[in-house]
């Protein structure tokens, strides 16, 4: 049981963070990704980074999705070429309109679950609290991570390197994921009973959680409980795999 405690709850340090991080007034409304084409029609980026003609004076600067991945492929000597940044661009902003509405979905879902209103008529109502976002947030990110290993437009030595990486960041948050992708590696998958009945085991697991997160009104969840909740889901875990997958699992 020891051996596998840290599958179970996820850290949200993100090691290459793609642009689903920030706070939460800001996660819905997603800047375009530094080197994105100007759409037909657009006026151009001024030179010297002055701001577009009609853009606010004080405007942030575009976000730069890949600064953490371009760093780490350029300190292992496979530095991606200016076509391979534009590519890798296209990419993001062909997945982030569909990761922003599936998180759109996932804040819906917590402002009915924790009854948030709008405070006056017209107004949208408040957040959830990035502690109960995070989590969605992770994953979706950790997700493109794992789309961007398979760009077409990579050398297969960047597609590994972005794997290992995807691999590494899944495998360090702990959760459902991180024992799925650790037995698919290991070849003892999960049939698609365990998916379906350990999958369900870790939405208990985070509804429970969430339920603590609010009991602390703010203040650090009560770590004890959190442990203890963290072991009575790989207890169940562990009872639902075969020889092969124990073996696998606390082999990691």
């Amino acid at each position: 049981m020891i051996a596998v405690a840290g599958l179970a709850m996820p850290a949200f340090a993100q090691d290459i963070d793609l642009g689903l991080g920030g706070d939460a007034s800001s996660l819905l409304n997603i800047a375009a990704p530094r080197g994105n084409t100007p759409a037909r029609g657009a006026a151009p980026a001024a030179r010297g980074g002055a701001p577009a003609r009609g853009a606010a004076p004080n405007a942030a600067p575009p976000a730069d999705r890949l600064k953490r991945l371009r760093e780490m492929l350029s300190q292992a000597n496979q530095p991606l070429s200016p076509e391979q940044e534009t590519g890798l661009n296209a990419l993001l902003n062909a997945e982030i309109p569909e990761m922003r509405r599936i998180l759109q979905t996932r804040v819906a879902e917590l402002q009915k679950a924790n009854g948030i209103a709008a405070p006056n008529p017209g107004t949208p109502p408040a957040l959830p609290s990035m502690e109960e976002l995070a989590p969605e947030i992770v994953r979706l990110n950790d997700q493109l991570l794992g789309k961007m290993a398979a760009a077409p437009g990579l050398s297969p030595e960047q597609q590994a390197f972005i794997k290992k990486l995807y691999k590494d960041q899944v495998k360090s948050r702990g959760g459902f994921d991180a024992i799925k992708l650790t037995l698919d590696d290991a070849g003892a998958p999960f049939s698609p009973e365990q998916l379906a009945q350990i999958q369900t085991l870790f939405d208990e697991q985070s509804r429970a959680r969430l339920q603590l997160v609010r009991e602390a009104q703010g203040q650090p969840p009560d770590k004890t409980r959190l442990d203890q909740l963290q072991r009575d889901t790989l207890a169940k875990v562990l009872k639902l795999l075969n020889a092969a997958q124990r073996t696998a699992l606390l082999a990691k």
